[in-house]
């Protein structure tokens, strides 16, 4: 078993909700499975609010799991006491430089949002730890590595694509710029390995009235993707992780079912007159939408049926949680963008493999287009970026909109079929409402 009784394996610089609700609950099943390490938390940047009150309660507290799992309503709360210390990254930074040159340390784990691993060609080595985050790692590694400490597993939740290799590369462009050698250079590519994940999890955070000061509030489901060497293999002790050799499936997986099963209906039932997921999915005409649709999605994603089958049945599971009321208009903020991102790329997919527009995909861009110029009966606020909301200010018809390349990144109308597709859609509901135009779509 890796790591002696209490020896603080694991350095974490994230200290917000979704970490202690994610990776805590990991190592916390690991411990008690008999693992012996613990985690040292510090924040990446000033603010110590969080790293003081977990202090005050020697850096013990509950995560509360609240949702549907196999069926089944959960509501537990599970006690978090893997973590040994806390560190303040800025007043007590020796203390940090301290763990990080130590022999026990094995794995670091970050979360500093999307916009954390960034390279600035103005940090300098001398101004750490007031720097970028990865500026602050290499600083730190470059003590490490001095100190003959064996390398590294870094493991990075921020929400961009092949986040590992995106750290590396910003510790090597700043061990360039501060010209630490080609040794240092060498260590971090060779000695350290820097993991590409992908994680899920619904953290809501703290439960106003609830008596632990620093407890959090999360969903049962959970997932961590990783991407890893056998080095990196050997030295993460939690269970239940999948590892791949290629996130790209399961990126996929998860921007197309999960998140574009959102995109793809929440106008539409919005128009409807429902205002949280959990009635939209549970309703039996949306139900059905939903199903159909995600028929189609998952039909252009390159994994075993059987996979694809159980994690939409898990999104809908999570869909209906009923501890969380998720609101439609929340999710409707940036549809535009966010319709690029998550259903266009799989509408030209299965039109590619199957040479057939999707019906359903294909109609929630005609409920998208509906929703953005209010041809339904609610009163609503459309919240997007200035350009797109002064756009369909000026009432565009339906050819004008697919054809804005600003907007999908290319001319829509060229697509076979899809302009004649989106019009109908789009007609159906103007005519008939939404109601009525969902039920021609799926054929009821």
């Amino acid at each position: 078993m890796i790591g002696a009784i209490g020896v603080e394996t694991i350095l974490q610089i994230g200290e917000g909700n979704f970490l202690r609700a994610f990776a805590e609950n990991y190592l916390q099943e690991a411990v008690d499975n008999g693992y012996g390490g613990k985690v040292v938390i510090c924040q990446p940047r000033t603010n110590t609010a969080v790293i003081n009150a977990l202090k005050k309660q020697n850096c013990e507290y509950d995560i509360i799991i609240r949702g549907r799992a196999g069926g089944e309503i959960v509501n537990e709360r599970k006690h978090i006491s893997c973590v040994s210390r806390c560190i303040d990254t800025v007043g007590e930074y020796g203390e940090l430089q301290k763990l990080f040159c130590s022999d026990g340390l094995k794995i670091v784990i970050s979360n500093t949002t999307e916009a954390g691993i960034c390279f600035d060609e103005l940090d300098k080595m001398e101004n750490s730890p007031n720097v970028s985050f990865p500026a602050k790692v290499t600083a730190l590694l470059y003590e490490r590595f001095l100190s003959k400490a064996k390398g590294l597993v870094f493991l990075p939740v921020e929400l961009i694509e092949q986040n590992g290799d995106k750290l590396r590369e910003c510790i090597i462009q700043y061990a360039k710029l501060w010209e630490l050698g080609g040794a240092f250079i060498e260590y971090v590519e060779n000695e350290c390995s820097f993991c590409n994940t992908l994680v899920d999890r619904i953290v809501t955070g703290h439960i106003a009235d609830d008596y632990d000061p620093c407890s959090t509030a999360c969903e049962p489901y959970e997932s961590w993707i990783i991407q890893a060497d056998e080095r990196a293999k050997a030295a993460i002790p939690f269970r239940g992780i999948t590892y791949t050799d290629d996130l790209v499936p399961y990126r996929t997986r998860k921007v197309r079912i999960l998140n574009g099963a959102h995109t793809m209906s929440v106008l539409a039932a919005h128009m409807a007159g429902f205002d949280i997921v959990r009635d939209m999915v549970n309703d039996e005409l949306f139900g059905k939408y939903i199903q159909q649709g995600l028929e189609e999605i998952k039909s252009t994603i390159d994994l075993p049926r059987q996979e694809l089958d159980e994690f939409a049945g898990s999104v809908l599971e999570r869909f209906n949680n009923p501890f969380i009321d998720h609101k439609l208009l929340d999710i409707s903020l940036n549809s535009v963008s966010k319709f690029k991102a998550r259903c266009l790329d799989t509408i030209i997919d299965h039109y590619n493999l199957n040479g057939a527009l999707p019906k359903v995909l294909t109609f929630s861009l005609a409920a998208l287009i509906a929703f953005y110029l209010k041809a339904g009966d609610r009163d609503y606020e459309v919240k997007d970026s200035k350009e797109v909301l002064d756009f369909f200010a000026q009432r565009p018809g339906i050819r004008d909109i697919l054809s804005n390349v600003s907007f999908w990144g290319r001319d829509l109308t060229e697509i076979n079929g899809m302009l004649q597709a989106v019009e109908n859609g789009f007609e159906s509901i103007r005519e008939n409402g939404i109601v009525d135009a969902v039920k021609e779509v799926i054929n009821e």
